[in-house]
C-alpha cells in the first residue's frame, strides 16, 4: 500500500530579521517544530493493514531509508537496549511473532491497520523528502487520469488501475507508463502514435481531433464541455508526453514500503500447505499434471547439459586472443638483424594477428 508520513510544516523565516523578537520567536517555533516531526516521523500511514504482510522487529525500507518495525516496550531506550524479548531479531526477517509479554507490558508506538511504527525518525534529506516527492508524483498521476483541465475524458482500468492502485506494482515500469500514455491518448479519441481511428483506439472518441490548419463548424471538445474548440493535435501530443512522464517518474518508487523476502501471509501459507507436497518425484509428477501445470509429455526432469571448458555459450571453440597496448615502444631494438630478432618479429606478426604464440606469448 501507499506509505504517508504528516509532518507539521516549518514556520517562514521572517523577512525583517532586524526584528529580534520576531527572530527570537520564530527560531523557537522552527526548533519546537523539528522536535514534533523527528517524533512523528516514527509512525507512517499506511492504506491498508501491513500487519498481514510483516512482523515487529522484520526489517523494512521507506523512503529509501532501512528500519525495523518498532519492538520497543521501553520508551526513550534504543532498540539494542531493549529487554531481550523486545529487541529485533539478528535476522531481517523471522519465522514468528515476537514474545506475548511484550504485548502484556504494551508496546511503545502503536501497529495497526492504518499505522506502521519504524524504530527509528526519517531523515529531512532523504527519507522525508523522497515520501513528500511521491505524494506529489501520485496527486499529479492522478489529475491526469481524471482528466484535469477538461482537456480529455477521465481513464480508468488497465494500465491505469494498476498505477493508481495503493498496492501498484509493476516489474518494466518504462512499459506500463506507455500503455497509460496510449489511455490518455484513446480518451481523445486517437493512439499515441498512429492517429485517430487506428487499430486500437477507441470505436467512439470523445473528442474531435482538430489538426493544424482546420477549423469550421461541426468540432466539438469533449463530452460535457460545450462551446469549448477541440483539443488540436499538438495540444493532444503534450498531454500525452505530460501523462507518460508522470507515470515514469521515479518518485513513484517511493509510494510503498518495501521488505526483505516474501510477506507473513505468503510464508505462513507456504507453511500450512507444505505437509501436501509430494516427496516423490513421480508422485509431484503426477500432481503436476492434474492441476494441469505441465504438458502431458513433458518429462519429470531435464538432463543436465554438459559443458566443455574450451567451448563458448554457442559450443564452439574458444579463440585465444591477445591484445596489444597502443604506442607500445619496443625496447629490443638491437636485436634487429639477428635470428633473435627475425624469430621475435615474426611472433609479433602472428601475435597481431590473433593466432597463438609458444606456450603463451611474448
Amino acid at each position: 500500500g501507499c506509505v504517508t508520513v504528516d509532518l507539521p510544516e516549518l514556520p517562514v523565516e521572517p523577512e525583517d530579521k532586524n526584528d529580534l523578537a520576531r527572530m527570537e520567536a520564530y527560531k523557537q517555533e522552527l526548533l519546537r517544530l523539528k522536535h514534533v516531526r523527528q517524533a512523528t516521523s516514527h509512525l507512517i500511514k499506511t492504506d491498508i493493514d501491513h500487519r498481514t504482510q510483516i512482523r515487529r522487529g522484520e526489517a523494512v525500507r521507506v523512503g529509501n531509508e532501512w528500519f525495523r518495525v518498532s519492538s520497543a516496550v521501553r520508551e526513550g531506550v534504543s532498540l539494542d537496549n531493549q529487554p531481550p524479548r523486545a529487541q529485533a531479531p539478528p535476522s531481517v526477517v523471522s519465522m514468528k511473532d515476537l514474545s506475548k509479554k511484550n504485548e502484556v507490558d504494551g508496546y511503545v508506538r502503536r501497529f495497526d491497520q492504518n499505522t506502521l511504527p519504524l524504530d527509528g525518525s526519517l531523515s529531512e534529506e532523504v527519507g522525508t523528502a523522497n515520501l513528500q516527492s511521491a505524494k506529489k508524483a501520485r496527486e499529479r498521476l492522478h489529475a491526469i487520469a481524471g482528466g484535469e483541465g477538461g482537456t480529455h475524458r477521465g481513464v480508468s482500468g488497465g494500465a491505469s488501475a494498476t498505477l493508481l492502485s495503493s498496492v501498484a506494482s509493476e516489474k518494466n515500469s518504462s512499459m506500463l507508463a506507455g500503455v497509460f500514455a496510449k489511455s490518455i491518448a484513446a480518451s481523445f479519441g486517437m493512439t499515441a502514435s498512429r492517429g485517430p481511428g487506428a487499430a486500437g483506439g477507441r470505436k467512439r472518441p470523445t473528442a474531435m481531433i482538430k489538426r493544424p490548419g482546420e477549423g469550421g463548424p461541426g468540432r466539438r471538445g469533449p463530452p460535457g464541455a460545450k462551446g469549448k474548440a477541440a483539443p488540436d493535435a499538438d495540444s493532444v501530443k503534450r498531454a500525452v508526453e505530460d501523462a507518460k512522464q508522470a507515470a515514469s517518474d521515479p518518485s513513484l518508487s517511493y509510494s510503498h514500503a518495501v521488505r526483505h523476502g516474501c510477506t507473513k501471509d505468503v510464508r505462513d501459507m507456504y507453511l500450512e500447505t507444505l505437509d501436501l507436497v509430494p516427496t516423490s518425484e513421480v508422485d509431484l509428477h503426477k500432481v503436476l499434471l492434474e492441476k494441469k501445470l505441465i504438458e502431458p509429455g513433458e518429462k519429470m526432469s531435464r538432463p543436465r547439459m554438459k559443458r566443455k571448458a574450451n567451448l563458448d555459450n554457442d559450443g564452439k571453440p574458444k579463440k585465444r586472443r591477445y591484445y596489444e597496448r597502443k604506442n607500445m615502444r619496443r625496447t629490443n631494438t638491437h636485436l634487429d638483424g639477428t635470428d633473435i630478432g627475425a624469430m621475435l618479429a615474426e611472433a609479433a606478426e602472428r601475435q597481431s594477428q590473433g593466432k597463438e604464440v609458444g606456450d603463451g606469448g611474448m
